[in-house]
């Protein structure tokens, strides 16, 4: 009987294991993810949102240059959100004729982004004049006329730069005292600056009439109150923000000549892109990531301009990409549900 039974057995386990690969090799259809489809109609809405009264989502974003021709979408202009308002190229144009550019391109024209190149507020009189000669005819004899004359040939030279590479404007990087990058001959003193914001406000800003962006980033309280009206934003880089009483006091130092609607407040997402930020102490909603917590921040005189980070793009490897960006858009502009 073991005789019949065994062999028997082993083919009825033959049988089922060639059924139990049948069904598993039998071909079924996967979910696959499609790219999002950008509609016309889709787009002409996003421009509408993007000229819209809206507090604004900003970013110095450092993979904007190249050729776009990497396998990764981290630093291509494609995964940029696009809701972001203003981009800041801390990583300098894309190659020319090359998909990056074309992607930077769809992004300024049919999703109504604002790109505005960066620079360090002393470094246009060494990139667009040579530097030791500016300082020489220039800042040397000591007489703001010649100062001036000075500071409106290389403000001429950047507006021809942005006009040839069809930008929205300038977003000045200024740190005389905290950065250590760069030594600051030039615009150093409060005086000195003024006199090249207003040569600025000739072919940029709210004073220009031409549309173009000037924005000032970093130390804004080394600027002048009789200059404030010249910007379009001053932005503050409140890196490591516990809680509101820190923004508070930032904007307390500028609000005398600069309306909220035109400040912008920061997160180093160089360090804290993880996180969202560090922890934040917000009185209503408790505990939460410093970017949410600038998100939900209204300075007393009235709604502020925006948030925003330095490298947001670092958030692209989140498990959620952009994850926080997303949020704080949300918080400052919800939704039409």
């Amino acid at each position: 009987m073991k005789n019949i039974l065994i062999p028997v057995m082993m083919m009825s386990l033959l049988v089922l294991t060639c059924l139990s690969c049948k069904k598993q090799n039998e071909a079924t259809p996967l979910e696959i993810q499609h790219p999002k489809v950008l509609t016309e109609e889709y787009l002409a809405s996003l421009r509408a949102y993007k000229n819209s009264d809206h507090q604004l989502a900003f970013g110095w974003f450092g993979n904007t240059g190249g050729d776009g021709m990497s396998a990764s979408m981290s630093v291509r202009w494609e995964s940029i959100p696009d809701s972001m308002d203003i981009v800041s190229l801390w990583g300098g144009l894309p190659k020319d004729s090359s998909p990056q550019m074309a992607a930077m391109r769809f992004a300024q024209e049919k999703k109504g982004t604002k790109i505005v190149a960066v620079s360090f507020s002393n470094d246009p009189f060494f990139t667009h004049y040579g530097g030791e000669d500016f300082i020489s005819k220039y800042v040397e004899p000591g007489e703001d006329a010649q100062l001036t004359a000075g500071f409106e040939l290389v403000a001429k030279k950047m507006a021809e730069y942005i006009e040839k590479n069809q930008l929205d404007g300038i977003d000045m990087d200024h740190e005389p005292h905290v950065c250590g990058c760069s030594n600051w001959t030039v615009v150093y003193t409060p005086d000195r600056f003024a006199l090249f914001i207003k040569a600025m406000s000739k072919y940029f800003g709210p004073k220009s009439g031409t549309g173009k962006l000037l924005i000032i980033d970093g130390e804004i309280d080394q600027i002048k109150a009789e200059v404030g009206d010249c910007l379009s934003y001053a932005i503050s880089q409140a890196y490591n923000t516990s809680g509101p009483s820190s923004l508070n006091s930032r904007y307390n130092a500028v609000s005398g000549w600069l309306p909220p609607e035109r400040y912008i407040v920061t997160e180093n997402f160089e360090d804290f892109w993880k996180t969202g930020g560090i922890n934040y102490n917000d009185p209503l909603k408790g505990t939460i990531p410093s970017l949410l917590g600038m998100a939900y921040w209204q300075p007393a005189a009235g709604r502020k301009g925006g948030a925003g980070a330095y490298h947001p793009e670092y958030e692209y490897a989140s498990p959620i990409p952009y994850q926080y960006m997303r949020q704080a858009i949300q918080i400052m502009n919800p939704a039409v549900r």
